[in-house]
């Protein structure tokens, strides 16, 4: 329960403070998120053991299919977190990534539509696809 309303927090603090999307679309990022679905995803957050973070548009315009948010690497594991409704909190998927890329590489973690609703992957190349 603790660790759910410190998630809460933390996603209302980062989306009402944050007015872009995360570090410059992925170049940079340790973690990318990529969108292959046609799910509305208004923001995502990643809570790694020693930080957290919260992305979304500026003008909370949904995430397109094809679209990215890039994210700081933090200690792992990392919880993965993609909200259909940022201010509701309404989540539409999850994924947990347990370890750290392997060096020189970064996680791709993937938005794709299922037959149960939204399925997140993760793996170390961009999706094909998207």
């Amino acid at each position: 329960m603790k660790r759910f309303l410190t998630l809460c927090l933390l996603v209302f603090a980062v989306l009402f403070f944050l007015c872009g999307c995360g570090c410059d679309s992925g170049e940079n990022a340790g973690m990318v998120f990529v969108n292959g679905s046609n799910t509305t995803i208004a923001a995502v957050t990643v809570e790694f053991e020693d930080q957290g973070s919260g992305v979304r548009h500026a003008d909370s315009s949904p995430l397109k299919r094809g679209e990215s948010f890039g994210f700081e690497m933090g200690e792992y594991p990392a919880l993965v977190v993609a909200y259909e409704d940022a201010e509701l909190l309404k989540e539409v998927g999850r994924v947990t990534v347990r370890e750290a890329p392997p060096k020189g590489e970064r996680w791709y973690v993937t938005a794709r539509d299922g037959s149960a609703g939204l399925v997140l992957t993760v793996d170390i190349n961009w999706p094909e696809g998207v």
